[in-house]
């Protein structure tokens, strides 16, 4: 059984800055600022590790964090119910025949491992009209606010799930950027890097990925990656 543990944006949907808006608009609703969002470089990173780079920049404690990240993660919630549908979110290409085809499959186990926390990750897939469901286990930005750390609530999951314990070599991440990548080393599991986000294809070749595509549009091509 190969688990095939997804990013979100920039790898199954394309990326748009309405992430960033949702997030710096409960932000300023809770706690009256977003810091410097706007110029915070969001690829990779977790929620969790945004929102406390974003307020300890601007002096609140992590223990006062803690404390808002309840409501703050609400908000994003409520914000994302109306902003991703209306902004149109869109799959990356390939990506709906891909799943579908994965997600037929009795050899594969499909989950995320994103740095979205789990609410917004599931809207978000709903507005580009991919089916959350069709993902089984998950890890999120709100799980931990190291990306590196996704990686072993997913495999958690997964066991609690289908009642077998994953081997290694069996997984593989599939994302867009160097955090990707890294995260997959980090854990002893391979890697399919893709550029349809914010890095070409000669930068995250430059972090050695097991697979390097292009995008995810032969999807006769990327399944034969992820089975081999």
């Amino acid at each position: 059984m190969r688990l095939l543990l997804f990013d979100i944006d920039g790898t199954l949907i394309q990326s748009n800055p309405v992430g960033r808006q949702v997030m710096q608009l409960a932000l300023e609703h809770v706690i009256g600022s977003a810091g410097l969002i706007e110029s915070y470089p969001f690829a990779g990173k977790t929620d969790r590790r945004i929102i406390f780079d974003l307020l300890t920049d601007i002096g609140i404690s992590e223990e006062k964090i803690l404390g808002f990240l309840p409501e703050v993660y609400a908000q994003m919630a409520k914000f994302g119910k109306k902003l991703f549908y209306q902004d149109g979110l869109s799959p990356c290409t390939g990506v709906i025949e891909l799943i579908s085809r994965l997600s037929h499959r009795n050899d594969t186990l499909l989950g995320l491992q994103t740095g979205n926390i789990l609410p917004t990750a599931h809207l978000k897939l709903d507005a580009a009209g991919l089916d959350a469901t069709s993902f089984l286990i998950g890890a999120y930005g709100s799980d931990s606010a190291k990306r590196e750390e996704l990686i072993p609530f997913a495999l958690e999951r997964a066991t609690a799930m289908s009642g077998l314990i994953p081997h290694l070599v069996d997984v593989i991440v599939i994302g867009d950027t160097p955090s990707d990548i890294e995260c997959a080393k980090a854990n002893g599991v391979r890697s399919l890097a893709v550029a349809t986000g914010s890095f070409s294809s000669e930068t995250l070749a430059k972090y050695d990925p097991d697979f390097l595509l292009d995008d995810l549009s032969d999807t006769n091509a990327v399944i034969g990656f992820m089975l081999e």
